[in-house]
């Protein structure tokens, strides 16, 4: 003999699900609306295990008056003769009024139950002989979700069901699931990988063994016109927005369960939604649906958002307000170094470890969100074990009494000290690259300038048939040409740092002497440098040969050179050579203004600079270019200053060459 239950409830969405609930289980369900339709059930049944019915039924008979009294006492009569066991859904403030109704009352249901704690608190109320001969459920659901912690709470909604449950984390997988093992019902995530749910759906439609199979979609967010009109198309039984408790979800599960069958299969190509519109909306609907997922499992239930917890990047925290306690979850621990015995565990130690600069900001934060519901959302820094603060931003809710007084509040912690480092050199980075184009732009209008106004002039002469003296129109060529050697110099120089930075330069190594080389450079810096008013001076130095790149080197020592002439002018720059049988040393030494100290680490970065755009030109890849070279030679570059005294610049080279090309 099958379980039979009688439920008394006015017609209504509620009691059409508890109905369904109980017949998914093998159980026989009869319903009545009243106390008379109640009465009359219990005589005409053969048998009646169970009865449930709401407290304000039986209690507003009592206040009918006589009729009323006499329709308990039928009640009482019926329930007796028949031996079923009267379960009533109370609050704990209506429980004592149904006692004193003096009906036979076996238990309470709480009215807040979900679904599934509502079936178990039936299943314990039945006898266990009965539930046998109920068996087993056999329904079997495939759920096809890609979002591992909502795959696990809808397999936990589901369990009290004791349904037969597949679980498969894409459409491609649950399609190919679905094949061997064919389920009862279907539940899938209209936006997963390899295969969302509007094209599993279609799939399973165009398979003759799976097109009457029912396929519910879900999603975080209510579903739309779109949505509606692409699960139509594509002939999917409903389409449902994942919330908190899933009832709706359950319900819809249960009705299309019990219905004749799906909606028609579509034909093939049916999917008529132009595909970037398609594609675009899939795109904003996860973004929104992630966001959203992040907010329902805040709420969830204590199990649920222990998992949550388990899974969470971000830190967690859950603050008991009554009992002043706080939780620290593992990677909030972790994330500031401690040990679970090194939290107190109060909101008091929570706010020790904020920096004292962000300490009343978060305590105002905290109480205006508890206060006046103010949403907390607040940036600040955390001590950390090991020393130093960590930048954190925090999110949190308050969950609040019947009498809207907060009891408890949660929220998470993220870490965003890396991404702040990023994004201050970012900015810096962006900074410099500005400032490098302005000086760019500079320095390349500066000879054009002067190359303009030459060939302008001599042209003007030329076209007014002026007599033009042949030394006249030597010196404006000489100094044209010159303007044109500065312009491709300063190309040169921006293709050679472009190829620097994807790849080490390529070098031609040859014996070279390093001191023949830096007297060619000397010889070649002799104008500038006396136009500068200063004295190139090299000390008496022998000569060291090397295996080296002869070009390469050189426009190392013409940077050098050029730099202590620009940053040094009336003063004398010293040059020295020294080897040995393993290294050269080039030593370049200025008078000039120096190198303030906190400039010195960043030097030989591409676009630095080590003075103010505005005092002195270039473009400041000539260090740059410099360390490169050196680099690639096996070498170090080096430098010291002091401010106001000059700088000096020592490069050191194997003389063997690279060690990559030795090898």
């Amino acid at each position: 003999m099958k379980p039979t239950l009688l439920l008394v409830e006015a017609p209504g969405p509620h009691r059409e699900l508890l109905s369904l609930a109980f017949q998914s289980q093998g159980w026989q369900v009869l319903l009545a609306a009243g106390l008379e339709s109640l009465v009359r059930v219990l005589r005409e049944s053969p048998q009646v295990h169970l009865v449930m019915a709401p407290a304000g039924l039986l209690t507003s008979g009592a206040s009918a008056g006589a009729s009323g009294q006499d329709a308990l006492g039928s009640v009482r009569e019926a329930l007796a003769a028949s031996g079923a066991a009267l379960w009533v859904e109370a609050l704990p403030a209506e429980q004592e009024s149904v006692r004193r109704l003096e009906l036979p009352v076996a238990g309470f249901l709480a009215t807040s139950l979900s679904l599934g704690s509502r079936l178990d608190a039936v299943r314990q109320a039945l006898p266990p002989e009965l539930l046998e001969a109920a068996g087993v459920p056999s329904l079997r659901v495939l759920v096809a979700e890609d979002d591992p912690v909502f795959r696990k709470l809808l397999q936990l909604a589901l369990a009290p069901f004791r349904f037969e449950v597949l679980l498969a984390a894409d459409g491609l997988e649950a399609l190919e699931l679905a094949r061997r093992r064919p389920p009862g019902i279907i539940v899938a995530d209209v936006l997963m990988p390899r295969l969302d749910g509007y094209r599993l759906c279609l799939a399973l439609r165009q398979d003759p063994k799976l097109a009457r199979v029912p396929v519910i979609l879900t999603h975080a967010t209510a579903p739309d016109e779109l949505d509606l009109r692409m699960a139509s198309n594509v002939g999917a039984n409903g389409f449902v927005r994942r919330a908190q408790g899933d009832d709706e979800l359950l319900a819809l599960l249960l009705r299309e369960s019990h219905a004749e069958g799906p909606l028609p299969a579509p034909l093939p190509g049916e999917l008529s939604t132009e595909a970037h519109l398609y594609s675009m909306v899939r795109q904003l609907e996860r973004r929104v649906g992630l966001l959203e997922q992040a907010e329902r499992h805040a709420r969830e239930s204590e199990e649920r958002y222990r998992l949550v917890v388990s899974g969470s990047y971000d830190g967690v925290w859950d603050w008991d307000v009554r009992r002043q306690t706080m939780y620290w979850s593992p990677r909030l621990l972790e994330m500031l170094g401690l040990q679970p015995e090194d939290f107190p565990g109060t909101s008091d130690a929570f706010l020790a470890r904020v920096h004292p600069e962000d300490r009343g900001e978060v305590a105002s934060a905290l109480s205006q969100h508890l206060e006046q519901g103010t949403p907390y959302d607040v940036s600040f820094r955390l001590r950390h074990a090991g020393g130093g603060y960590r930048s954190c931003v925090s999110r949190g809710r308050a969950l609040r009494d019947a009498q809207g007084r907060p009891v408890r509040m949660a929220g998470i912690i993220g870490d965003v000290t890396e991404q702040l480092r990023m994004y201050r050199e970012t900015r810096e980075a962006v900074r410099v690259r500005d400032e490098f184009l302005a000086v760019a732009a500079h320095e390349l209008r500066t000879p054009l300038a002067a190359l303009r106004l030459r060939v302008q002039g001599t042209a003007a002469a030329l076209k007014l048939q002026h007599q033009v003296e042949p030394e006249r129109l030597e010196r404006a060529l000489v100094a044209a040409d010159r303007q044109v050697q500065r312009l491709a110099d300063l190309v040169e120089g921006l293709l050679d740092v472009s190829q620097l930075q994807s790849h080490a330069p390529r070098l031609n190594l040859a014996e070279v002497d390093l001191t023949q080389v830096v007297r060619d450079m000397m010889t070649r810096s002799e104008e500038a440098a006396s136009r500068a008013g200063c004295r190139l001076v090299l000390r008496e130095s022998p000569p060291v040969v090397g295996r080296w790149d002869s070009l390469r080197l050189g426009q190392v020592v013409m940077h050098l050179l050029a730099n202590a002439v620009k940053f040094g002018p009336g003063k004398p720059v010293e040059l020295e050579v020294q080897g040995d049988a393993d290294t050269a040393l080039l030593v370049v030494r200025d008078h000039g203004i120096g190198i303030a100290p906190d400039r010195v680490d960043g030097l030989f970065r591409r676009f630095e600079r080590a003075v103010p755009t505005r005092h002195y030109g270039g473009l400041g890849l000539g260090l740059y270019r410099l360390h490169r070279i050196v680099e690639a030679h096996g070498g170090q570059v080096s430098v010291t200053s002091t401010p106001g005294e000059g700088a000096t610049f020592s490069v050191r080279l194997p003389c063997a060459g690279p060690p990559t090309l030795r090898a």
